[in-house]
């Protein structure tokens, strides 16, 4: 496990610090430009951006308590700040909810040995239900499927001696050799509980087998989908020897909770020494065995006799399960322009321990940080609500700060504010985005801090407005004029309010645990919040709004969010129902190409069916860009066939 060179303070101690450095308010003589203030507000966005990317906020992911601190501690300097509270019923908050799993009772597991010896195992420490699992109960024999894999291996052949006398004509030698790998073959499985390995054979070489066969055969989803097939009453995990080089930690029910899961068995996870035990009593050794499966890749199943478990699940999965919550307040306006706003966001939530936005390949959950993304956005929210409410009687439009939260499951948070404002939209003037804004890097060509402006085709007068500010920064802003869907700006562009979108792109700790604190470009964070500083006040006081436009959309190819072929759509994320279900359609893509709409469910790739998005992307995996491949939509509850070329 890697070091952390960095300090993780308790909120207590925080708060402590908030009153030396910058007391219970922040004047605006203390926020103009001199060194020291340029000092004190680099002191307070280092000790935000490091409280919210620490070790006690978890990750911030969508099931942990480290949401709920970080989303406290932002009302909390909201509040400090003087913001006016913008949320429900006189609070910073505006509430919602998204799909999930929970537990409805604890779970059991009851362990029996063959010489009789009962063992009722702890959850939390013995053993854990997954947030993957279904509902259900099993009381029965225990059997070993080694992997838990059903599925075609191409495997490749070593390179045969050469033979000098070889003489005429030959075939050239296949490269590979395909065959079905079954660890459920000839193995009496039905109502019976089975315990499999995670992951699947020879994952620590990534060059011996195909990673995508691994990467799809090696899922928690997949594994139970075939279980459930073959009748398996309940389902076992257990970690590898690679997961568990480092520690033979449990999955927590949290870590795929908010999976999408159509399983009907219950699904739990226990530790090697148990399974290590009942190999034991049949004089076998479960590291031998892996190493077996790794050299022959032949399966090792078999049936522990005399074992048994009793085994419960209580799970339910709604779409309306987990509560998350936008932080919202605002700092009123004075005069003509009163009754219109600029609302200035960023979202504040991130993956928490990986899982599903992952881009580590870790094999256990893993705190990630989201220092950049989007710790530095929620920091520089927090420093702008300061300075604009330490501006006693100014003149302009009301200017309202908000931080979202499910932005990572598919901008949840922004889209439930704009389903359900609370303030009226038609009188935002305009909506300034932040999301990762903490590792500018210099321009290759200028050399000058480069600094990423999107959306700037929404509005006509955002190219010149911000070519004027940026003649005192000087930064190498790389304009773009599409609204692409994977930021909270595109929600409020959708209703028809103009949006700039701020950020430093993309980095190699993007989505992965090392997006710490000590890698955030603080000096020039601070010059990206004075910049944006000076845009919110002119369109807070400037007579004249931005004119909306709409822009054609562009295709998000670069967009490093899974490393599968693309059909340039953006999926509908928290909703129910087999298929993945079109929510917007990226103009000249693929998808649009071959006629996929908005409002299409897909259904099937390549005559294979699509159970979910975890589903979708698997079998995209699968395909080569370039190649046509079938995609069976429903639409209008009919199937319908269509041809489309990934990306």
């Amino acid at each position: 496990m890697q070091l952390r060179q960095w300090r993780t303070w308790s909120t207590a101690a925080l708060f402590g610090l908030t009153a030396v450095l910058i007391g219970t308010r922040t004047t605006a003589e203390e926020l103009k430009g001199s060194a020291a203030a340029v000092a004190a507000s680099e002191a307070r966005l280092k000790r935000d951006v490091t409280f919210l990317a620490s070790d006690e906020c978890e990750g911030r992911g969508p099931v942990t308590k480290g949401l709920v601190l970080a989303g406290d501690y932002i009302a909390n300097e909201f509040k400090k700040a003087g913001l006016k509270p913008g949320g429900v019923d006189g609070t910073y908050f505006q509430s919602f909810a998204v799909a999930g799993a929970k537990l409805d009772a604890p779970a059991r597991f009851v362990l029996k040995s063959p010489s009789g010896v009962v063992m009722a195992l702890h959850s939390g420490g013995d053993f854990n239900p997954l947030g993957i699992s279904g509902s259900g109960k099993a009381d029965a024999g225990i059997v070993f499927a080694g992997y838990g894999i059903t599925g075609d291996i191409k495997v490749p052949k070593p390179p045969k001696p050469k033979d000098d006398s070889a003489m005429g004509d030959q075939k050239p030698e296949e490269k590979e050799e395909k065959y079905l790998y079954d660890e459920y073959a000839n193995l009496d499985v039905a109502g019976k509980i089975v315990v499999v390995l995670r992951d699947a054979p020879r994952s620590a070489n990534h060059h011996a087998l195909d990673r995508m066969w691994k990467q799809r055969n090696g899922a928690l989803a997949r594994k139970i989908e075939n279980a459930d097939k073959h009748g398996v009453a309940a389902i076992v995990f257990v970690n590898d020897a690679g997961t568990a080089a480092d520690g033979d930690d449990l999955m927590d029910f949290n870590f795929q909770a908010m999976a999408s899961s159509s399983a009907k068995i219950p699904a739990f996870t226990i530790h090697r020494s148990l399974l290590q035990s009942m190999l034991a009593s049949r004089g076998e050794d479960l590291q031998r065995i892996e190493q077996d499966i790794d050299q022959t890749l032949k399966p090792h199943s078999a049936a522990l006799t005399g074992w048994t478990a009793d085994v419960e699940a209580a799970v339910s999965r709604s779409k309306d399960m987990l509560p998350l919550r936008n932080v919202i307040g605002y700092v009123e306006g004075q005069g003509p322009l009163a009754n219109e706003m600029v609302v200035v966001g960023a979202h504040y939530d991130h993956v928490g321990s990986g899982g599903f936005g992952s881009l580590a390949q870790v094999r256990k959950p893993t705190i990630h940080h989201g220092a950049d993304d989007n710790g530095s956005g929620s920091t520089a929210i927090m420093e702008l609500a300061r300075r604009f409410a330490a501006m006693p009687n100014r003149e302009g439009r009301r200017i309202v700060f908000m931080t979202f939260s499910g932005e990572e499951l598919g901008l949840l948070g922004s889209r439930h504010f704009c389903a359900h404002p609370l303030f009226d939209l038609t009188n935002v003037a305009a909506m300034i985005n932040l999301d990762m804004v903490g590792r500018m890097s210099p321009d290759e060509k200028t050399k000058k801090g480069k600094l990423l402006v999107e959306g700037i085709g929404s509005a006509k007068t955002w190219e010149p407005l911000l070519d004027q500010l940026n003649a005192k920064y000087d930064f190498k802003l790389a304009k773009q004029a599409a609204v692409i869907p994977y930021s909270d700006h595109h929600s409020f562009y959708t209703k028809k309010v103009p949006v700039c979108f701020f950020w430093t792109g993309y980095h190699p700790d993007y989505h992965r645990p090392t997006d710490t604190s000590d890698k955030i470009n603080v000096p020039d964070m601070r010059r990206i919040v004075d910049m944006t500083e000076e845009l919110i006040a002119h369109l807070a006081s400037s007579k004249e709004r931005p004119e909306y436009q709409q822009v054609k959309s562009q295709n998000t190819s670069g967009q490093p969010r899974a490393n599968v072929p693309r059909l340039g759509f953006a999926p509908t994320y928290g909703e129910e129902g087999e298929g993945v279900l079109v929510d917007d359609v990226t103009d000249g893509g693929p998808a649009a190409k071959g006629g996929i709409k908005k409002g299409d469910r897909i259904v099937e790739i390549a005559g294979k069916p699509v159970k979910n998005l975890e589903g979708y992307m698997t079998l995209m995996g699968t395909q080569k860009r370039g190649e046509e491949i079938e995609v069976t939509v429903l639409r209008d509850k009919k199937k319908i066939t269509l041809k489309a070329k990934p990306e």
